[in-house]
């Protein structure tokens, strides 16, 4: 094999069983983490509490998410990325079982406070897993790690669809709420089951994509593929650009859970739509993530990281108006899918970028912006719900606009710059 033969081979994505058991876990984590916006409304309204309660459900989620982000460089070191996935998964299924049980079997205020606390847990393994399991892949493929992060969140946003969808066709059969959650259940429990055998086949730590130094530049980013040096024990240091990265990264999640959330309440108020319609109508937004997940690998190849995210804040404020402006279902969809579009590329992309700065560190790197996700999850659905209180649903909306545009200048101000072959 001449240098040319080699330089192919590294350049060449090779998908191992693990790096599908991985995109499994995403997408059993993302089964829960889309129903969760559809489904906060409907269980306030089934359990008899306000409506401001379901902001709530997003607090929950993040809470959990930042516990895990704390925990999980602990738990990695302990048992290694594979095992923390495993026991990840393990609490996710576990506590999905309960939360389809207790809460309807407590009802009232108390029953939706024992679902928030489940959600707290659920959030703990889903996140904490999540953590992990980007780690392991862009430590597994280092010269193809926004191609495979961004392919994670595909597969994840697909599955994700099946459950607004689900849940809108059981309310509109008259079934009740906790048949999404068993949808989810049985995604969580077919992913450990599938890690489990995948980490038979491989082992862990195993990294294809490293057979030699090279430095990859993919349009308009660079990317250094020779191996680093470990870094020092009890360095908890990240460089100052990543604080700016996480700036796009909060306004990114922040966005997409604030239309995740609130878009169901939004087309009601607009459209005089049933809880029914318009919580299927939801499943357009994750439609949208999808396909745009899916396009999305050959656009950066083509067009570059730091171009397609600010395409995707672009999309995504266009998208907004249109959805905020409509009067009917079908324009209301058709907004939500063109917001999934642009939403799509945003939080694998910023992540890719927030590994890439992180000097060595990817797993305190995931676990930073596991915070700022649990942070932006917990403010902007809630801050929402608050808004939603003293006016209407349509004008609390308007802080989406806002995000958009703090997310640009956070990507703006920490594009990487192409490195150069030492």
């Amino acid at each position: 094999m001449d240098g040319r033969d080699g330089i192919l081979a590294v350049m060449e994505l090779q998908r191992t069983p693990i790096t599908w058991a991985i995109y499994a876990c995403g997408s059993a984590w993302a089964s829960f983490l889309y129903l969760a916006g559809p489904l906060a409304p409907v269980l306030a309204e089934a359990l008899g509490v306000r409506r401001a309660w379901a902001g709530l459900m997003g607090t929950a989620m993040a809470a959990g998410a930042v516990v895990a982000a704390t925990l999980t460089p602990a738990v990695i070191r302990r048992r290694g990325r594979d095992g923390t996935m495993r026991l990840g998964l393990g609490l996710l299924a576990s506590t999905l079982v309960l939360l389809a049980v207790v809460p309807a079997a407590i009802g009232g205020a108390a029953g939706f406070v024992a679902a928030l606390v489940l959600v707290f847990v659920i959030a703990m393994g889903g996140g904490g897993q999540l953590n992990a399991a980007f780690a392991r892949l862009a430590d597994a493929h280092p010269a193809h790690s926004a191609t495979v992060i961004t392919e994670a969140n595909a597969a994840a946003a697909w599955v994700g669809l099946t459950s607004p969808l689900l849940l809108g066709l059981a309310l509109a059969a008259g079934l009740p709420w906790w048949v999404g959650v068993l949808v989810c259940l049985g995604a969580a429990v077919g992913a450990l089951g599938w890690l489990v055998l995948a980490g038979r086949a491989a082992p862990a730590g195993s990294a294809p994509d490293r057979e030699g130094d090279l430095v990859l530049v993919v349009a308009d980013e660079g990317f250094v593929m020779a191996d680093q040096p470990t870094p020092p024990a009890g360095r908890h240091r990240l460089p100052r650009v990543f604080a700016i990265a996480m700036i796009a990264l909060f306004s990114a999640v922040a966005t997409e859970f604030s239309i995740n959330f609130w878009g169901s309440p939004l087309i009601q108020e607009q459209t005089g739509a049933s809880a029914s319609t318009a919580t299927t109508a939801m499943s357009a937004l994750v439609l949208g993530i999808a396909v745009g997940r899916t396009v999305g690998p050959r656009l950066i190849a083509r067009f570059g990281p730091h171009a397609m995210l600010l395409a995707g804040f672009g999309l995504t404020l266009v998208a907004f108006a249109v959805l905020w402006l409509a009067g009917t279902v079908v324009l209301s969809v058709v907004g939500l899918f063109a917001a999934g579009l642009g939403i799509a590329m945003l939080y694998p992309l910023v992540i890719d970028r927030g590994i890439l700065l992180s000097d060595g560190e990817p797993d305190l790197a995931m676990s930073r912006a596991s915070i700022v996700l649990g942070v932006a999850v917990a403010t902007a659905p809630f801050l929402l719900g608050a808004l939603g209180s003293v006016m209407s649903v349509r004008m609390a909306m308007l802080l989406v606009p806002v995000l958009v545009v703090v997310g640009v200048v956070g990507v703006l101000g920490s594009r990487p710059r192409v490195p150069v072959r030492a």
